[in-house]
């Protein structure tokens, strides 16, 4: 058993050990991409994603950093991964047991920190030029919080696509888990709010482009609708939809408008107002209009084509 003086002189070295901590680096070592990981300290996304480790050492700033999913605004240090932060808390405790039990350094026994494997959506800021990566898509630039209409609107619409193409497997996957009537239920939602989806995406980016180019603002919803959408662009860029599409991808795209106005307002039931409009034959008033993966698919084509078309000079 040891001196009450060699206890002193164990809590004196344990101190200085303690306090040399605040002295230490724990290295984290980027992925093969040169990314590292950060996580979104907010409790409703806690999402992770990834910056150039070069970017984050020499262009972004300690007392701000924004979530590329929900733009929380928190200072860098708060972006640590939890994982990360508790292999780090973890090795510290380790290290701090070892030093009492052995007299190990606790400095000698912390490590680097892996980062995840690479993603593969990889982005570079239109504004400052950072480069980060996310999974699914991002909306705001982790750096400088910039959200660019033109690539957000565009991973929208592919989304949209994506989902619809992959829907019998979404399906499937969904009745592994869940019963058939719950997996239709679902995915047919999926399926009918694509329309409305592609149709509101189109309308923020029209909104937005309009009126970076234009003297006076775009009515309110002016761009749901495509007679007033060919006037504004026609007196804006002399050019409209009927100049950037052809006659069935027109056509085509006036029809799911008008869908959409019933998913979105009549509970996708057919009226007299819809069949005067549309001159559809598929349908009677008082039928509910059926949507496919093939109608979601062929009205994100057209939206996608538009967005190039609406973003050209």
């Amino acid at each position: 058993m040891g001196t009450i003086q060699d206890m002193i002189n164990k809590l004196e070295r344990f101190k200085n050990e303690i306090e040399s901590l605040s002295n230490i680096k724990i290295p984290i070592i980027p992925d093969k991409n040169g990314m590292i990981d950060r996580q979104c300290p907010k409790t409703e996304c806690k999402s992770i994603f990834k910056v150039s480790s070069t970017d984050w050492k020499n262009t972004f700033k300690d007392e701000e950093v924004f979530c590329p999913f929900c733009r929380n605004n928190s200072p860098a240090k708060e972006y640590l991964p939890e994982d990360q932060r508790t292999a780090v808390v973890n090795n510290i405790r380790s290290s701090v047991s070892d030093f009492w039990n052995h007299g190990h350094s606790i400095s000698l026994n912390m490590i680097s920190i892996e980062s995840r494997e690479e993603f593969e959506l990889k982005i570079q800021c239109e504004k400052c030029n950072v480069h980060f990566a996310v999974i699914g898509a991002a909306y705001f630039c982790p750096c400088c919080g910039y959200n660019s209409i033109e690539r957000t609107a565009q991973e929208s619409i592919e989304k949209i696509i994506l989902k619809a193409n992959k829907i019998s497997i979404i399906q499937e996957s969904l009745e592994s888990k869940l019963s058939k009537d719950e997996a239709a239920i679902i995915t047919r939602s999926i399926i009918e709010n694509s329309i409305p989806d592609c149709i509101s995406t189109l309308q923020s980016f029209s909104e937005l482009k309009y009126n970076s180019i234009s003297n006076t603002k775009a009515p309110f919803n002016a761009f749901q609708n495509i007679e007033k959408s060919n006037t504004l662009w026609m007196l804006a860029k002399n050019e409209n939809y009927s100049t950037w599409l052809t006659k069935n991808e027109l056509d085509s795209l006036s029809l799911f408008t008008l869908r959409r106005h019933l998913l979105e307002h009549k509970g996708g039931i057919v009226d007299l107002k819809y069949l005067q409009n549309s001159g559809d034959k598929n349908y009677k008033e008082g039928d509910r209009i059926i949507v496919t993966a093939n109608d979601v698919e062929l009205l994100g084509t057209i939206v996608l084509k538009l967005l190039n078309q609406i973003n050209k000079p």
